[in-house]
């Protein structure tokens, strides 16, 4: 047995210090997907879906930003944030060709893309590491509500909702009244199913997938209250929850921007005031009881932190989640920095393009080939829309 175990660690002269075991489990399963790719020697064991789903689970969810060239080379850049990484922050991960596309969800290293065209907008599913690529038959009249694992069924779905005003252009295809939300599966030819009516109005903003749900916030309810959206990715089912119960001195801040996102495991939300010079950030310490708490106040010193950079307009700020702590996006034409929780400038990374926009998207990276792409419409891998890069023909993918 134990010759047996030493000439299946021949491959790599690693493995004749380590055990197997030790290196499969510990070592490749947490290496970047294009590191892990280069491999070659131990493709037998990493490409099997058991070992990639551990993968992608110990994958970082990375902040989310695009890269923007017109012109003659016109192209964009799908760009990962890595804190952590020592040089290199910034990390394009794919370059598409229409610098028009747009990241609107992001799931288990899922992104689904949107293109405005003429009268309507079409829906795409990618993921930037396989090189996968699918149209999304979402039916005219349908708005985009967001994307989910259903976990009972292992399936992919859509979110939907449609709304009375465009009733009429789905009118005899999709059964359903008024104004409804909607499941689709992903890779499946039925029409979208009709899972009822909305209690509040429909939201068109960015949710976050935390503890199985789709959380979305404000919601206005009918009281004229704001409250948190949320769907059920089990059950399809909605709820309401309640928001952070806000000192009066915050109401200004509320109304410039609310945002939410995950924070180790929790809800959490942030908010900034017009000039976003102030950043506060609550986290929903006790979910089922829907408890709230004030966890930090970040004060932005933004004319100090750009004073030595060249800037044509104003910044934005992407609060993204760093484990139990947090990190702050400051961002204005190429340029990124970032800020740690007591307001101090860490680093600041700045990327060759036309244009930089940060999302309020994460990315999970993955290699995990999902059955559902190649039943999607205008299946391809590793062709267009994408474009190979100098990275991509060093033997990454």
């Amino acid at each position: 047995m134990a010759k047996a175990a030493t000439e299946r660690s021949e491959p790599t002269p690693l493995s004749g210090r380590l055990p197997e075991e030790i290196v499969i489990w510990e070592i490749l399963v947490r290496l970047p997907p294009k590191n892990l790719v280069r491999c070659r020697a131990w493709r037998r064991i990493t490409s099997t879906r058991h070992f990639l789903l551990a993968h992608h689970g110990h994958q970082p969810s990375l902040p989310l930003l695009s890269g923007f060239e017109y012109g003659v080379d016109c192209h964009q850049d799908i760009i990962a944030f890595d804190h952590r990484a020592a040089t290199a922050q910034i990390q394009p991960l794919a370059r598409l060709i229409d610098p028009k596309l747009r990241a609107v969800a992001s799931c288990d290293g899922l992104l689904v893309m949107s293109i405005d065209e003429y009268d309507r907008t079409h829906f795409f599913v990618c993921n930037p590491v396989t090189r996968q690529w699918g149209d999304l038959p979402i039916l005219r009249g349908f708005h985009f509500s967001g994307i989910y694992p259903h976990r009972p069924t292992g399936q992919y779905r859509l979110l939907l909702y449609r709304s009375q005003i465009f009733k009429v252009m789905c009118e005899g295809k999709v059964p359903g009244d008024k104004d409804s939300w909607y499941v689709l599966t992903l890779g499946c030819d039925e029409v979208p199913r009709c899972i009822g009516w909305p209690e509040v109005e429909a939201q068109h903003g960015t949710p976050v997938l935390v503890r199985g749900s789709l959380h979305w916030y404000p919601a206005k309810h009918q009281t004229r209250s704001k409250m948190i959206l949320a769907f059920d990715t089990t059950s399809e089912s909605f709820r309401l929850m309640r928001a952070p119960v806000l000192p009066e001195s915050a109401y200004r801040f509320e109304t410039h921007g609310s945002y939410l996102f995950e924070m180790d495991g929790m809800l959490a939300m942030y908010m900034h005031n017009d000039v976003v010079t102030v950043v506060d950030i609550w986290v929903l310490h006790e979910y089922e009881s829907e408890v709230w708490a004030f966890k930090y106040r970040v004060e932005l010193l933004a004319a100090e932190f750009v004073a030595g950079f060249e800037r044509s307009r104003g910044w934005n700020v992407v609060v993204a989640s760093e484990g139990d702590d947090v990190l702050v996006l400051v961002h204005f034409d190429q340029w990124l920095l970032h800020i740690d929780r007591k307001g101090r400038l860490v680093a600041s990374c700045r990327h060759d393009s036309e244009g930089l926009n940060i999302s309020l998207h994460q990315l999970k990276q993955s290699l995990v080939q999902h059955t559902f792409f190649p039943a999607l419409q205008n299946y391809e891998v590793n062709d267009l829309p994408f474009i190979k890069t100098a990275i991509d023909r060093c033997g990454a993918f």
